[in-house]
């Protein structure tokens, strides 16, 4: 009984004493104080300094044991961990040549995931045709998940890096291009009748009907029918898409 007694004692000092350490302010201090301390004190935290690789791993690690984040919250995590406690001492390496090699490892990184993991299920098309914002690629890249791409959390955050750095949105013309003239020339009827000869042989027309989006929400709806094999021709989904916009549009 005394050694649970003294063992009770020191759980709780050492909680304690975690208690009395702190965070430093920065964009994902609240999401380790709401993930982290319902399990162990900050001090295990803020004792510890690690390169950004070691904290990825970690954060990989506690959410194993149940620890709650989606990808965007790990990347915001990893960043504020690893600029918050990155190896101490480390002599700065010269200003240029040490991001640029960083950069093009993670490119080179990056680009070998989007060949391995999204190249056998569609065309690289439909990625290096797109842009989209950090939180659209991380919904894709989700969705992907759930079709059955295996990605780890790292995978997961090198590849989104790469596809937000290379087909984010550059400024307003790129974050919406304008529709090609054959949508807005099509005839009337031209985007209803895609519907009917695309989408019908899979599903009820109800899926779609009951459906509202975006242009860029449908955009990305015949996007990912298309990696499904509904075989609409380039020349066409502008002028699907458009419909679909149009008749379904996003309800105010």
């Amino acid at each position: 009984m005394r050694w649970l007694l003294v063992a009770l004692f020191t759980t709780a000092a050492a909680f304690a004493a975690g208690q009395g350490a702190q965070l430093p302010d920065g964009d994902g201090k609240a999401i380790v104080n709401a993930a982290c301390t319902t399990c162990h004190g900050v001090d295990l935290i803020t004792a510890k300094s690690a390169s950004r690789a070691d904290w990825a791993g970690t954060v990989d690690r506690m959410k194993t044991y149940g620890v709650t984040l989606d990808a965007t919250q790990t990347t915001t995590v990893v960043d504020y961990l690893a600029k918050s406690f990155g190896p101490k001492g480390a002599t700065p390496a010269p200003a240029g040549a040490p991001a640029a090699q960083d950069s093009a490892a993670a490119d080179a990184a990056g680009k070998a995931l989007v060949d391995n993991k999204c190249a056998g299920c569609h065309g690289l098309d439909l990625i290096t045709g797109k842009t989209a914002s950090r939180v659209d690629w991380t919904a894709t890249l989700d969705r992907m998940k759930s079709y059955g791409a295996s990605l780890d959390d790292k995978e997961t955050t090198t590849m989104l890096d790469y596809l937000v750095k290379h087909y984010g949105p550059k400024d307003q013309a790129a974050a919406a291009p304008a529709r090609p003239a054959a949508a807005a020339a099509a005839a009337p009827d031209a985007g209803k009748n895609l519907l009917n000869a695309s989408c019908t042989n899979c599903h009820d027309l109800d899926l779609v009907t009951n459906r509202t989006g975006s242009e860029a929400e449908w955009q990305e709806v015949v996007d990912r029918m298309n990696a499904r094999g509904a075989g609409v021709v380039e020349k066409d989904v502008p002028v699907l898409v458009a419909y679909l916009a149009k008749t379904y549009p996003n309800k105010k």
